[in-house]
């Protein structure tokens, strides 16, 4: 499959360079909802996370495309959460609950925010594992990225909101 080096991945109605969409744990059995609202800038998700057996979770993910992101050093963000930790995540593997890079964003509620995300701070994510220990190969996972996912997981019944407006690649 034929990698691309993006830029920027743009949010909003007129801007969108990637296909968006939700995913929760309803595909396992879980109860959580969330909704994907368009904004002429921005895009907005925003849910119910409802635990039915250790937590509940929903997340954003990009539709797959092969990425190369191996020359970059940091992804930044332009984000608004509801406060509460969100993961932003870079699928490696074809299957959603195989291992993945993660990292967590966790910043001031209802404020825009920039965030930068050293490619070296990511971790290796499990859906099942949660974090694992080993520190990843980077060399030899960052030239396949599949896809990009922004996650809301907690063990307690939770509404959640965040808002993205860019992701950039430097």
């Amino acid at each position: 499959m034929h990698s691309t080096k993006p830029d920027i991945l743009l949010f909003g109605d007129q801007r969108e360079n990637l296909t968006w969409s939700k995913y929760t744990d309803e595909v396992v059995g879980g109860l959580s909802k969330g909704e994907i609202i368009h904004h002429e800038e921005f895009l907005e998700f925003t849910g119910t996370l409802k635990p039915t057996l250790d937590h509940g979770w929903a997340g954003l993910r990009s539709k797959k495309e092969q990425h190369d992101l191996s020359d970059y050093k940091f992804i930044e963000l332009k984000i608004k959460t509801d406060g509460q930790p969100y993961h932003f995540q870079l699928e490696h593997n074809p299957a959603w609950q195989e291992d993945k890079l993660s990292i967590e964003i966790d910043i001031v509620a209802n404020k825009w925010r920039t965030m930068h995300l050293e490619m070296e701070d990511f971790k290796i994510y499990n859906t099942h594992t949660k974090y694992l220990t080993r520190k990843p190969k980077l060399n030899t996972i960052l030239n396949a990225i599949k896809r990009y996912n922004i996650l809301a997981s907690s063990k307690n019944a939770a509404d959640f909101n965040f808002q993205i407006e860019y992701i950039k690649f430097h």
